[in-house]
């Protein structure tokens, strides 16, 4: 039982793992595009916007590129519970 829950709580932090590197990438290019809206002169409520809608692509980007790695951890976290579930019915 307790290798279940030690699968579960692995799994749950690998996505907890991955969703802090997308948010890391994304705070290294808000910083970086920042800087570069700032040389340009281009007023801060605009630059918020500008930013606003990059984070957007790249989250949406990200869950493209990574969705096929979630969708999968997730399913095997809730295949997981469901055995954890079943288990004492079918030692009877």
């Amino acid at each position: 039982m307790d290798s279940f829950k030690h699968v579960i709580n692995s799994l749950l932090q690998l996505l907890v793992q991955l969703g802090n590197v997308i948010v890391g990438w994304i705070v290294i290019i808000e910083d970086a595009l920042r800087r570069q809206l700032m040389q340009l002169g281009v007023a801060p409520q605009l630059q918020t916007i500008i930013l606003l809608a990059v984070a957007v692509i790249l989250i949406l980007g990200a869950l493209k590129l990574f969705g096929g790695l979630i969708r999968v951890a997730v399913v095997l976290v809730l295949l997981l519970i469901a055995i954890h579930v079943l288990m004492p019915i079918l030692h009877h």
